[in-house]
């Protein structure tokens, strides 16, 4: 089994600047923790050059290109395309440039905020070959992943486990377990006909705060402060009701 995570983020990303870390040294991690598959989706654009699919190449690690895409406020992961779609885009765009060989994965699709692609997934499902099941998430906060994972089942599409890395601490939470050699037409037929396996651990609620804080952006502490105090409270009230009330 191929130890796979399909959602990067680099400090060349336009979109969010706080991320520290670059290519090689994202590459450096996921090889020092024995990853065997690698996509860089950085927001919009694909900020980096052959140098990185050689230098992953060199040590063992098979880097795939991609990038997070924005449609409509919503985000797409575009895999393997021979040539994407502009960073900002529409659904009928992404559909004309994709190829056989391409993968449309749907990123934290149920989560809370505009990005979630719950919408258009919902909308296009003919489009997307895969739901992600999304790292970023504590032992109190499942829903959203199993809202995910009930799609991905009704909908009969492969669910893919991503960290959604922005801070290499992330790494290695969650993947995705792949039964296919390392080559990419491999790794994308193996996908599409659903032979993944989900392997994750949820975030302890330190490592939540600790993105929060080290994310430096104002919408996202807002948001996620607000929706930890729901959390608790929701917590604080199912711990305070009596055992045997319903």
């Amino acid at each position: 089994m191929l130890r796979a995570d399909f959602h990067h983020h680099l400090n060349t990303d336009p979109v969010d600047p706080f991320v520290p870390h670059s290519a090689g040294q994202l590459i450096d991690r996921a090889v020092a923790l024995g990853l065997d598959v690698l996509a860089i989706t950085c927001h919009e654009s694909i900020p980096y050059d052959g140098d990185a699919t050689r230098y992953a190449a060199e040590r063992g690690l098979l880097l795939i290109r991609g990038m997070e895409a924005t449609v409509d406020g919503q985000h797409a992961l575009l895999l393997n395309f021979p040539e994407f779609p502009a960073g900002k885009c529409s659904i009928e765009d992404i559909a004309a440039c994709k190829t056989a060989d391409s993968l449309v994965v749907a990123p934290h699709p149920f989560y809370p905020g505009k990005i979630a692609s719950g919408g258009i997934l919902a909308a296009h499902t003919e489009v997307f070959d895969a739901v992600e099941f999304s790292g970023m998430y504590t032992a109190l906060t499942p829903q959203f992943n199993r809202r995910a994972v009930a799609y991905a089942r009704a909908a009969r599409l492969p669910v893919l486990g991503n960290t959604d890395t922005h801070f290499l601490w992330q790494l290695g939470s969650t993947m995705s377990l792949i039964d296919a050699p390392p080559d990419r037409a491999a790794v994308i037929s193996a996908i599409r006909e659903g032979r993944v396996h989900l392997s994750t651990t949820p975030l302890s609620w330190v490592k939540l705060v600790r993105f929060i804080v080290q994310s430096n952006s104002a919408s996202i502490l807002g948001d996620s402060l607000r929706y930890m105090v729901k959390v608790l409270r929701r917590t604080q009230r199912a711990t305070a009701r009596p055992a045997n009330s319903f």
